[in-house]
């Protein structure tokens, strides 16, 4: 289920808003459906981090993924991305 959710961006988990979307896109917070923040996850290539559009919330082990060129986010099961 794709739905826009409350994001926020920067260390200091800032509310992402239409005026400040340009400084902190994409969100390094999203609002989970358990009421806790889901953070983004960061990818290993060789000694680099890199983000990647995948969120994961620490409390209820629940993965979003964000859709590309949009501010919505589909629940991604963990038994999919295995396959």
């Amino acid at each position: 289920m794709a739905e826009e959710r409350k994001c926020y961006g920067g260390q200091w988990k800032i509310p992402i808003t239409p005026y400040n979307r340009r400084l902190y896109w994409p969100p390094k917070w999203v609002e989970c459906d358990c009421g806790e923040l889901a953070q983004q996850v960061y990818e290993r290539k060789y000694e680099f981090m890199y983000p990647t559009d995948y969120y994961k919330c620490k409390t209820c082990q629940r993965n979003y993924q964000l859709i590309t060129g949009t501010n919505r986010f589909v629940s991604v099961d963990t038994d999919e991305k295995k396959l």
